[in-house]
């Protein structure tokens, strides 16, 4: 039988019992900062890896052949013609020998001691199956532009899914269990297949991301995301259609203009006020029907993540209520079950002010 790909410098597989930590890059069209993102892994304080590059078809030999001689931790998946990200992805993972998977691509840059920090995260909880971290945002010139936090515990995180991907594919480590028993990623879906991967392992593992911006992410002209930037939402929609039954709802958030409000609230940004009212709505009804649901590896710790996230929804929708004031008490009644008696007392202070103003 024919093999599907080639696995060069094939005798660094057997020099020993295998890394702890296998990096797997994919490489397609654009090389220009593949060379920085090489070395990002090769700088790593942790040094216990190995790097699985998969050539998918570049056709670019030698300039595989050079970086693969720049350190023997290096080893080269070889695909005779581009088969897309994910099943490349998946070639490489086959390819790697480590039981901690960490994905980078080849447009971004690890910190020094991003891996470090993953293994360590994985170490200190056997039930931990991904994890991810913050992302200092990067321009085709390396330039940095903002630090993006991202949701840090399983509770945030499967709160955040419900509305939008909660990782940065290049931020991620897993362990390979729970991606074999996710399914692995999905080659069908040529640009969204993290985003599905991390909804199949919901049920397999706790999920976090670490505080620290641990990768510089590169906002890329070239890159698949903004080459495949029309509807992007469309390609997900089967992820929230499974899940909102879960909690006992039926999807319906279609209507992208919503959903890029409630994004950009879920990212920390506001929300347009003449949109706040349909926004906090929505937000509301899932949040309500969220926190009551039975979650995968629930753990005690988790009440107190449920109790925190919903004071922080509430609180920061109180601080910049919808306009008119029957809007206002609307949604006053909706918070109500939600927050701790000291949030309502200060929100509706807030809401009697301009009476209380008026009294002679």
């Amino acid at each position: 039988m024919t093999q599907p790909y080639a696995l060069a410098n094939q005798s660094a597989q057997d020099s020993d019992t295998g890394p702890r930590v296998s990096v797997v890059m994919t490489v397609y069209n654009d090389l220009r900062f593949f060379d920085a993102a090489v070395d990002s892994v090769l700088a790593q304080d942790f040094r216990d890896l190995e790097l699985v590059v998969v050539d998918d078809g570049t056709g670019q030999t030698e300039l595989f052949d050079s970086v693969a001689r720049r350190d023997p931790r290096i080893r080269l998946v070889i695909n005779p013609t581009n088969i897309g990200t994910a099943a490349a992805a998946n070639r490489g993972i086959e390819a790697s020998r480590a039981d901690i998977i960490v994905r980078l691509d080849a447009d971004d840059i690890s910190e020094p001691d991003r891996i470090g920090r993953l293994v360590a995260a994985l170490d200190e909880d056997p039930e931990l199956g991904l994890v991810g971290s913050a992302v200092t945002l990067i321009d085709e010139n390396g330039r940095a532009l903002q630090v993006r936090p991202m949701p840090l515990t399983d509770v945030d995180v499967r709160w955040t899914i419900l509305f939008q991907c909660p990782f940065y594919h290049s931020t991620v480590a897993f362990r390979r269990s729970c991606y074999e028993s996710a399914g692995r990623y999905r080659p069908e879906e040529l640009v969204s297949q993290d985003h599905y991967l991390w909804f199949e392992m919901l049920p397999h593992c706790r999920m976090r991301n670490l505080a620290e911006p641990l990768t510089r992410y590169r906002i890329n002209s070239q890159g698949l995301t903004a080459t495949n930037a029309v509807r992007p939402r469309n390609r997900t929609h089967r992820i929230r259609e499974a899940l909102w039954p879960r909690i006992g709802l039926t999807y319906d958030l279609y209507d992208d203009a919503l959903a890029l409000e409630i994004a950009n609230f879920l990212n920390g940004g506001d929300i347009a006020k003449e949109r706040r009212t349909a926004a906090y709505a929505k937000m509301l009804t899932v949040l309500k029907a969220f926190l009551k649901a039975e979650q995968p590896f629930a753990r005690a710790a988790d009440a107190e993540d449920r109790r925190r996230l919903g004071k922080i929804v509430v609180s920061r929708m109180l601080r910049n209520p919808p306009g008119g004031m029957r809007s206002k008490l609307a949604l006053y009644a909706q918070c109500l079950p939600l927050a701790p008696g000291r949030t309502m007392e200060a929100a509706a202070k807030r809401l009697t002010r301009p009476f209380r103003q008026r009294r002679p």
